[in-house]
């Protein structure tokens, strides 16, 4: 019996993972988040809670493939940041590096199957990338603090890879790019049409003059990351009263007299939260992730903290009903494309 949306929406899975996973992953952000504190530069701890995104695409796989596949997708995070920033020189660019980005990922994470969270945070890490003005001479600098996040998640990887006892799966054979193309074709349309929807989002951000414009962004590819149109309009509901949340969570925390040490933790502490309901409960995990957010925001630049609320929450809605829009338009294309190419 099919369930009602209301239910849908509020439905809490139990799905069946290692919680050393979840171990690593709060590892990998308590160690880059300390490095950036003991070395007194914040902002390794900053651009290195970036890179760490990197370790949640791990997957049980036989260590060289884990390795190589983790390397890969590190690289990109880090080459993707690395245009967002070069792209605050030149303005105009941003929808551009930010549209190109999101289609290669798009196209090459879902020929590869490489499973949610998919490009998402290569697009989110791209569009942060347009929203930091940073002089040109420490680009290299920042990307280098974003790789020391990277080179966490490898190493963490590598201990969890070892630690894990569940069986790896069998060996697949490995297909050519041109036969992965054959036996889906439709993912060159739906990667235009992801990029198109991402550049006018990046566009639509800079018109508004919001204050950090790539939160409206990230909520567009959020949504998109729905497997179909129904799941989207979930997480469109879903992060929408998630944030109103987390936006108040976020006003009581960052108003306690926390000091750096303090706050790293508990920094640390959100991000494993996040990670623990993300899959469980989308909305749940916005909870969190809004304060999370908002506390890396302030730890390198200190910004008046009830702007960043407001400019916090229109960003999310706007890109929230955005995605929702441009979900049902790629739904509907698609349709029309598949019925066409099987009618050939």
């Amino acid at each position: 019996m099919e369930h009602s949306f209301f239910k849908e929406l509020i439905h809490y899975n139990k799905p069946k993972e290692s919680p050393l996973r979840l171990i690593g992953a709060g590892l990998c952000m308590i160690s880059v988040l300390f490095t950036g504190y003991l070395s007194h530069q914040l902002a390794i701890s900053s651009f290195g809670s970036l890179g760490i995104f990197t370790f949640l695409y791990y997957q049980r796989l036989p260590l060289k493939q884990l390795m190589v596949r983790l390397s890969v997708v590190g690289s990109f995070l880090t080459a993707a940041n690395f245009l967002g920033m070069l792209s605050t020189h030149a303005a105009w660019t941003a929808p551009i590096v930010v549209a190109v980005v999101g289609f290669i990922g798009r196209f090459f994470f879902r020929l590869y199957g490489i499973a949610k969270p998919g490009p998402f945070f290569i697009v989110m890490v791209t569009a942060m990338g347009a929203s930091t003005k940073i002089s040109l001479a420490k680009i290299p600098m920042m990307s280098g603090y974003f790789f020391i996040g990277v080179l966490f998640s490898l190493a963490v990887a590598f201990a969890v890879h070892f630690v894990e006892t569940e069986p790896l799966p069998e060996k697949n054979t490995e297909k050519t790019l041109k036969s992965r193309i054959d036996h889906d074709p439709a993912v060159v349309i739906d990667s235009l049409l992801y990029s198109g929807i991402l550049f006018f989002a990046v566009y639509l951000s800079i018109g508004l003059q919001l204050k950090n414009p790539y939160w409206l962004v990230v909520s567009c590819a959020s949504i998109l990351q729905g497997d179909n149109l129904r799941a989207m309009a979930h997480r469109n509901i879903q992060r929408i009263f998630g944030t109103i949340v987390g936006l108040i969570i976020a006003a009581g925390l960052l108003n306690l007299p926390l000091s750096i040490f303090e706050t790293l933790l508990l920094i640390t502490a959100l991000f494993v939260t996040v990670e623990y309901f993300v899959k469980r409960n989308y909305a749940i995990a916005q909870f969190f992730t809004t304060p999370m957010a908002l506390m890396l925001s302030m730890l390198v630049r200190q910004q008046y903290l009830y702007s960043l609320i407001q400019f916090r929450f229109l960003g999310i809605v706007i890109g929230s009903l955005l995605g929702l829009l441009a979900g049902w338009l790629m739904s509907t294309s698609l349709t029309f494309y598949t019925r066409k190419f099987h009618s050939n």
